[in-house]
């Protein structure tokens, strides 16, 4: 009866790692050709995957990155905002 609790726990977090909803996919682990047939099938833009080849800072060399659109959108929104360049309403000019 002292190991219920420690049972308990050991059973919920064995439980929450076995459990894989599979909503969540690696756009970077897919061919071009299952992004093509995966963009097929969605009804939205936003849903669809874009691939986009990047060069690091680091390297010369071209990686691939895949994402949504929405992903990306969310991406561009993030770093606007860093650079504050985009302005949500605020007037640019301040007296």
């Amino acid at each position: 009866m002292k190991n219920l609790p420690f049972v308990v726990l050991l059973l919920v977090l064995l439980t929450a790692c076995a459990t894989d909803d599979g909503s969540r996919l690696n756009p970077n682990m897919m061919s071009d050709e299952e992004i093509v047939a995966y963009n097929a099938v969605q009804l939205r833009v936003w849903t669809e995957i874009l691939c986009i080849r990047e060069v690091s800072i680091r390297s010369r060399i071209r990686k691939r990155h895949c994402s949504t659109v929405s992903e990306w959108n969310e991406r561009g929104v993030s770093a606007g905002e860093q650079l504050n360049i985009i302005s949500f309403g605020t007037p640019q000019i301040f007296h």
